[in-house]
């Protein structure tokens, strides 16, 4: 059994029959036997686990989930099974309330609205449940949510999502080489930055304001989109800004009909990838589902506030560009994420607040094992020269031996990383030099010296060095920010982090709420 599955989709039948009644559990299994036919015509062995059924969790040594909201039986669950199947590929079906986002606790040194992080990425961890996203930086499988909206009853529209998986086909390079791009006019120059180098151009770039729907509408049947825009909790719009003004950029409800099949997204908002209840907030359905029903492949955003600079690139800018990158080099839209979290570890140092809620608020919606954009012809080449008589057990060994390596790499990549450990109350010269450069780029809150630790590689590397390392925060609420259009309250803060090694400052990077 071990050897044999390639891919794994996490169900509770359980809770599925409570929201969408048997007949809708019919549709459903149905739409999952059709996926599950077409990924063995990829080459893929795909089974379906229920986590509700005492039965089937017994084969993996775990207790049946009664309850859905339990999100330790829930991970502990996840990891029984993919440690007894070794999956490619693992598949959270449905939205939270079937299968659970874990809730991670407030990172030390933000204090925004967020008193929780929604996550899927303990999932992607090989470790125990924990609420402390600084105990998931070993990032090494391949996870991806295949989701309906909370409280969601259409069975027929889940099952259309399903098929749409059992049905998609990659792109070629040259097809897949437009793309969408809108910022707000305020992170313009950021924006730029990333679409050079993803795209090597940033030449289709929309700004808003001025733009928005309908001028915007034609280019939404591009492939690639690349989203950079303010957005709100319960909310199916994302907004431009110029100056106090922040209008109305895409909606939720005049997206969908102008989506390409297959089409990939990546939105730095906040709240892009929040899964609400329509109908309890009065709202129209959030903007990743009318991608997703609307024909994408992957959607990739936040559950929660996210953060980035205004004219450079960080935190939710580059975790995106890296996705976007690999599902453009040919990886599948799961392989992409975990490469995009790995590198984000490798590349940022995680001690960094707005750094660490980066790595834990953004998710990947899609199936994980679908390729939106075949292989470069080069690399197509250099496989048809070492397997000229390439077979599926060829393809999954080669699936194998990169899961394999990743995982190596996610494992490394824990042990010399930093994290934030807990606040420092002693008095500092370096945290009152910090105080003062923030005073003078206009920051008014106090700032909060945080301690940091590491894995083992770093607190051997740092043991030499002989200098404890710190964090000093300052985060700001900065002024209301309102919707022109709609009112909405957006999300309005600033942050200022800076890394000390002793009492010298090593860096400073500023960012502000998407």
């Amino acid at each position: 059994m071990a050897d044999a599955i390639d891919k794994v989709i996490i169900a509770n039948r359980a809770g599925m029959a409570k929201k969408y009644g048997q007949a809708g559990i019919s549709a459903i299994d149905d739409a999952l036997q059709r996926l599950i036919e077409a990924d063995r015509s990829r080459g893929f062995v795909t089974s379906i686990v229920n986590i509700d059924n005492a039965n089937e969790m017994a084969r993996f040594g775990a207790a049946a989930i009664v309850n859905g909201k339990d999100e330790r039986g829930t991970k502990t669950a996840v990891d029984a099974i993919t440690d007894k199947t070794n999956p490619d590929y693992v598949v959270l079906l449905d939205g939270p309330d079937v299968i659970p986002h874990i809730r991670l606790n407030r990172i030390a040194g933000i204090s925004d609205d967020d008193t929780v992080i929604e996550s899927d990425l303990p999932y992607a961890c090989d470790v125990p449940f924990s609420r402390k996203a600084s105990d998931y930086l070993a990032v090494t499988r391949v996870v991806g949510r295949l989701p309906m909206t909370r409280e969601a009853h259409q069975a027929s529209a889940f099952a259309q999502l399903i098929d749409r998986c059992a049905t998609h086909a990659p792109k070629q390079p040259g097809d897949a080489a437009s793309y969408f791009s809108i910022s707000a006019e305020v992170w313009t120059q950021s924006t730029q930055l990333s679409l050079s180098e993803i795209f090597g151009s940033y030449a289709a770039l929309f700004i808003s304001p001025p733009d928005g729907h309908p001028g915007t509408d034609p280019s939404l049947r591009n492939p690639i989109h690349f989203i950079n825009c303010h957005g709100a909790t319960n909310d199916p719009q994302f907004y431009g800004q110029r100056d106090d003004v922040y209008p109305v950029a895409m909606e939720s409800s005049l997206v969908a009909p102008h989506v390409a099949a297959g089409s990939v997204v990546a939105a730095e908002c906040c709240y892009g990838a929040e899964l609400y209840d329509p109908a309890l907030t009065g709202s129209a359905q959030p903007i990743c589902m009318s991608y997703l029903l609307g024909g994408a492949t992957a959607f990739m955003g936040s559950t929660t506030i996210a953060y980035g600079p205004a004219d450079s690139n960080g935190q939710a800018d580059l975790i995106t560009q890296y996705f976007l990158k690999n599902v453009l080099e040919g990886a599948s839209t799961g392989r992409a994420m975990l490469q995009a979290r790995q590198r984000f570890v490798q590349s940022q140092t995680m001690s960094g607040p707005t750094n660490l809620k980066t790595l834990a608020q953004f998710v990947l919606y899609g199936d994980p094992s679908l390729v939106a954009v075949s292989p470069p012809q080069h690399a197509v080449e250099a496989l048809a020269t070492s397997a000229a008589d390439a077979t599926s057990s060829d393809a999954r060994s080669g699936r194998k031996a990169r899961r394999i390596g990743m995982k190596s790499d996610g494992l490394a990549l824990a042990e010399a990383a930093s994290y934030p450990l807990r606040r420092d109350t002693a008095a500092s010269p370096g945290a009152e030099r910090i105080h003062a450069i923030a005073r003078q780029r206009g920051f008014s809150s106090e700032p909060v010296t945080l301690v940091v630790s590491g894995g083992p590689k770093f607190r051997e590397a740092a043991k030499v060095l002989d200098q404890k390392q710190k964090v000093v925060v300052v985060f700001d609420r900065a002024p209301d920010r309102q919707a022109a259009e709609t009112g909405v309250k957006l999300p309005s803060y600033r942050a200022l982090v800076a890394y000390m090694i002793g009492d010298g400052i090593a860096a400073i990077e500023e960012s502000e709420s998407r």
